[in-house]
């Protein structure tokens, strides 16, 4: 019953028995007063007429306004404030900066944690790029070995030495002039002193910079790398010589020595532990032939370790990162800002949240309906409630949620009803009131008052009629259906029409 209609039944029996006193006495007074004073009325009473309509049942709860949310604010990196951007009472989207916190120290060691990433995919590359033999890249005779079992080798190490034995250099002089009328690749022939004929050379490497020799002056060498036809020897003398396109002889200055090559450098071209050596001085090799093989049993832990090294350091880049995030604070909701209690240049207040910002686009009353009530509420109810702060002025509502648990207040157990509200514009968080939840409705059915009908159990009622000799009122049994907060259904036992004593008082 609804806390904003309720009812004071009043007993007709008193009534009923004032009148048949006042029967009573006139029954045994003499003819002569009777004649002599009126013969009183039977007493009369307000009648309803039994009419068709709506019937409704509402549930009564008390409860509490709340925003659609509300969001308190608090900095998850410490440090004091740089810059506040909004003020209490403004509007924000989720997602706006609220504040700022001085995080200098953060970005420092984001720096410092993506050079130890980039050293972790380093190593980790390393590894993965092991090979497991080292192998000639050069076709030479070896002309010192420089690695042993048991060394630890880059990709650059040089790990021998050769000499290629096909060929022979020569360096022919010639002055600054003539030098620059070669190229690197070039091809040109190499006059044999001792046999007078010629072979063909390639120019390898021209020295532009120069050099003053005794006995011959500044001189720049060409040097020629020559396939040896066989019958040339190291120390053998000969003669560089080019004719240009237009017939001109460029030819060194003096005879000079064949030489041996420059030396060959091979490289490990592979990370890690040498195992077997496979090569020793005055070895021949060819390309491709092996040079040694590498120890690799501990390659797989050392992969392993490199990987859980690299995850770590990512691991931690990003919370560093997230920790630069978190400098500038942004608000978790949409909202208006009720308060903020941050200021520039201070440490804000780690007992208080920083900003409070609450959502009032939608505005919910929270009933706190008694467990007695909870299995009738349902989604979709319409309910009706009433704010202290606006008195008797109704807003609509529906039912949205139902909480499948309670809670226990003093020796109850209250259950917190979500109705959303449809009229919201006046509402504040945390203002108070009661409400109507309608759990039961019908249409066009019978209907009586509710003070003209007595309950007596679940399904029957009992009204009042006037008896149709003495007029008097008579008691009468009626099935009822809804007992609702203004009127009763009646289902059987009286007509649309029908009129009934309205014995059980009035509105307050």
């Amino acid at each position: 019953m609804s806390k904003k209609k309720k009812w004071i039944i009043i007993s007709a029996v008193l009534v009923l028995l004032g009148g048949g006193s006042v029967y009573g006495y006139t029954k045994f007074t003499s003819n002569e007063a009777a004649s002599e004073q009126p013969q009183e009325e039977p007493p009369s009473f307000p009648t309803a007429a039994v009419e068709t309509g709506e019937v409704s049942k509402a549930i009564f709860a008390s409860g509490t306004v709340e925003a659609k949310a509300r969001e308190e604010v608090k900095p998850e990196l410490s440090g004091k404030v740089e810059r506040v951007f909004v003020q209490e009472g403004q509007r924000v989207s989720k997602g706006d900066p609220l504040f700022s916190i001085d995080g200098e120290d953060a970005a420092i060691e984001l720096q410092k944690q993506e050079l130890n990433i980039i050293r972790a995919q380093k190593d980790l590359a390393e590894i993965k790029n092991k090979k497991d033999k080292i192998l000639s890249d050069k076709t030479g005779k070896i002309k010192e070995v420089l690695i042993k079992e048991g060394d630890q080798v880059t990709p650059d190490t040089i790990v021998a030495k050769l000499v290629n034995t096909d060929y022979l250099k020569i360096k022919g002089k010639f002055t600054a002039y003539e030098a620059e009328r070669f190229k690197v690749g070039q091809q040109v022939k190499v006059f044999l002193v001792a046999s007078l004929s010629y072979v063909d050379g390639t120019v390898t490497k021209i020295d532009l910079t120069g050099t003053k020799e005794k006995g011959v002056g500044g001189v720049h060498d060409v040097e020629v790398l020559v396939k040896k036809p066989g019958a040339i020897y190291v120390g053998d003398m000969g003669e560089v010589q080019y004719t240009d396109a237009k017939g001109t002889l460029y030819a060194s200055q003096i005879a000079t020595p064949f030489e041996n090559p420059d030396d060959i450098d091979l490289v490990a071209g592979t990370h890690g532990k040498v195992g077997k050596v496979e090569i020793e001085n005055g070895d021949e090799v060819k390309a491709g032939q092996l040079i040694a093989k590498m120890d690799m049993t501990s390659v797989d832990l050392e992969l392993k370790e490199k990987e859980l090294a690299l995850k770590e350091s990512q691991l931690t880049m990003e919370q560093k990162r997230r920790d630069i995030a978190k400098k500038q604070v942004t608000a978790p909701i949409s909202g208006v800002i009720t308060k903020l209690n941050v200021t520039a240049g201070e440490t804000p207040d780690s007992g208080k949240p920083a900003a409070v910002i609450m959502d009032t686009s939608a505005v919910y009353f929270i009933a706190a309906v008694d467990e007695l009530d909870i299995p009738s509420i349902k989604v979709g109810q319409h309910a009706e409630v009433y704010v202290s702060a606006f008195g008797n002025k109704p807003f609509t509502g529906k039912v949205i949620e139902v909480p499948k648990e309670g809670t226990k207040e003093d020796k109850t157990v209250r259950f917190a009803v979500k109705i959303e509200l449809s009229d919201t514009n006046e509402m504040k968080h945390g203002m108070t009131g009661d409400c109507d939840i309608f759990v039961e409705k019908k249409e066009n059915v019978l209907r009586l008052p509710m003070q003209a009908v007595e309950v007596l159990e679940e399904g029957k009622g009992q009204v009042m009629v006037k008896d149709p000799a003495s007029g008097e009122p008579t008691p009468k049994e009626v099935e009822i259906g809804i007992e609702g907060s203004e009127f009763v259904e009646i289902k059987s036992g009286l007509a649309a029409g029908d009129e009934v004593l309205m014995m059980l008082g009035g509105e307050m």
